[in-house]
């Protein structure tokens, strides 16, 4: 009954530090928030939580509703077509009321991406001069808002005003255009395709930061669990989970070795990968003077996750600069205007540009938090460097150097098992295998064994939806919004809270239009590949979060003990 009463708590302690705590800590809290911004945010959460219920059943509707052709040929339930318009508008809407109160260089970019969509839009009313005034005039709002309230805190109206102006500039032109009437099209679909599209890249971000959702969970649910047991259970049922711990590790390292899909290569590249990382995060530690605690390894990664992704596709988000010189090249001239920009817009979008600005993001963010380290704060600069090994292994593939630059995640995950399982039979036989470096090493031997299976539960959860990919992007966009709200509480002089707000709901609405998209149309690859940007993040954002748990671990148990007193 003990036992029972243990493994109880054991449970409810894990369930606890996984997913209550976070979801307690991180929600959205609307104390001291001005006028009218809790009404924004309960209806923008509402119409969030309608998308992500058309992901759910998005069969379903295809079977019931009416299907809308879009300009790519796609088609989508006139219902969704609606929710999805919707999401497209408020997220633009939200980005552009933000944008109002931070600095310049958000406001100029605001405009920028807000006029790329908007040119689409009033190019369906070409053919009637008044249907364009109107859509220019629509924007010229815009522009004055901004001059007018350039210093001016936030105001509830602000958000209404952006709202009709940002409307008007996008139906009236598509909805009374003959042309888009003469297309085997419906407007709607043509709407909310052309929408995701210009501003797709803004959901980049949030996709890529969902992607890495199961590797935190499987991170605090190794160190939770490890942590309530030694805590809860007796000596005797401890011991005997410490055994079965052992035998899963080398059952996963019989099955790692023993898989065909991990190539002699991958072998090869995995260790020379987990070789250079060690030796940068040996130097980071140095740099601290002491070994990663447990609050470094278990440390909340959202706004570093936020900065990497953000810079890594800088190039990207950067487009509509390029865009509109390349449509004023084509138009008025130079030509050398459109070929320059044209080649530019087509560099970017390679995936070798985008490797070398991941690898240069790594870099730079590892120079950055170096003297964090240097203040005790070692975590952030043990994280990147083991994101610049991964993405600089990245670039060698793409150039060609597969033979020893693969590496796998299962593979990764079983030279770390050996290193775990090598040290604590080293530690054993020297008498040196204390209490706290079992803990240490038994967290790491749990994520090792947990962590190549994040991605279980996709399977079947995709199956249900009748959508592969979908069901690991749907749960990280929702877990994320349940847990990333404290990044709305720090303001400053130059980043507002309201704006924060604004943005991290523009930036959620964004992320789970696009997911709702793809489920309901049924697309897939292309510019709007949900499933890929998570599954980038998943490698970019949630291996290095694994292999630094689990290298701290490492550095834990292999400390010195620290004199008594």
């Amino acid at each position: 009954m003990r036992t029972l009463t243990a493994l109880g708590s054991v449970v409810r302690d894990i369930v606890w530090l996984t997913i209550v705590q976070p979801v307690r800590d991180g929600r959205p809290r609307g104390s001291g928030w001005p006028v009218g911004l809790g009404a924004i945010v309960a209806s923008i959460l509402t119409l969030y939580g309608l998308l992500a219920l058309a992901v759910v059943f998005a069969g379903p509707l295809r079977g019931a509703d009416t299907l809308l052709v879009t300009s790519s040929g796609l088609t989508i339930p006139d219902a969704g077509a609606w929710l999805c318009i919707a999401g497209v508008v408020l997220s633009m809407v939200l980005l552009q009321t933000a944008a109002l109160h931070l600095p310049w260089w958000v406001k100029l970019f605001s405009l920028m991406t807000i006029m790329i969509a908007l040119l689409y839009f009033a190019t369906a009313g070409a053919g009637d001069p008044l249907l364009v005034a109107g859509s220019l005039s629509c924007l010229l709002v815009l522009v004055v808002l901004t001059i007018v309230r350039w210093r001016a805190d936030f105001a509830w109206w602000e958000f209404v005003v952006v709202a009709v102006a940002l409307a008007g500039a996008v139906f009236v032109p598509m909805a009374g255009s003959t042309m888009t009437r003469s297309l085997n099209a419906d407007w709607r679909g043509i709407a909310v395709e052309g929408g995701l599209i210009t501003v797709g890249n803004l959901a980049i971000p949030s996709l890529l930061v969902a992607g890495a959702a199961l590797a935190q969970i499987a991170v605090t649910a190794s160190f939770s669990g490890v942590a309530a047991a030694t805590r809860e259970l007796p000596r005797r049922p401890l011991q005997l989970a410490g055994v079965l711990l052992v035998g899963w590790a080398a059952v996963e390292l019989t099955g790692a070795f023993r898989d065909p899909e991990n190539a002699a290569s991958g072998w090869l590249g995995s260790t020379l990968t987990l070789a250079l990382v060690v030796v940068l995060q040996t130097g980071v530690l140095a740099v601290a003077g002491r070994p990663p605690a447990w609050s470094d390894l278990d440390e909340d990664s959202t706004q570093v996750n936020y900065l990497v992704t953000v810079g890594s596709i800088a190039l990207l988000l950067l487009q509509p600069v390029p865009t509109i010189l390349r449509e004023v090249g084509r138009i008025v001239g130079p030509d050398w205007l459109y070929t320059a920009s044209d080649a530019y817009l087509g560099l970017v979008g390679s995936d070798t540009a985008l490797t070398i600005t991941r690898l240069a993001v790594g870099v730079i963010g590892l120079g950055i938090a170096v003297p964090l380290a240097r203040r005790g704060r070692p975590w952030t600069a043990m994280f990147m460097s083991s994101l610049t090994v991964l993405v600089l292994f990245q670039l060698f593939r793409s150039q060609g150097f597969d033979g020893w630059a693969s590496n796998t995640v299962p593979q990764l995950s079983g030279l770390l098992l050996i290193a775990l399982l090598v040290t604590a039979a080293v530690l054993l036989i020297g008498r040196r295998l204390t209490l706290p470096r079992v803990a240490a090493l038994a967290s790491g031997i749990l994520l090792c064994v947990i962590y190549p299976h994040r991605a279980i539960l996709d399977d079947p959860i995709s199956a249900l939806l009748g959508f592969s990919g979908i069901g690991a992007v749907l749960f990280g966009l929702i877990w994320r919004v349940l847990t990333e709200g404290d990044i709305t509480r720090e303001a400053t002089p130059r980043w507002p809270v309201p704006a924060r707000v604004l943005l991290y709901c523009a930036s959620a609405l964004l992320g789970v239009t696009s997911a709702a998209f793809v489920a309901l149309t049924r697309s897939s690859g292309g510019t709007l590949d949900v499933a890929m940007f998570a599954d980038a993040g998943d490698y970019l954002l949630g291996t290095p979060l694994f292999i630094t748990a689990v290298i701290g671990c490492l550095a834990i148990a292999l400390a010195p003990p620290r004199p008594a007193g």
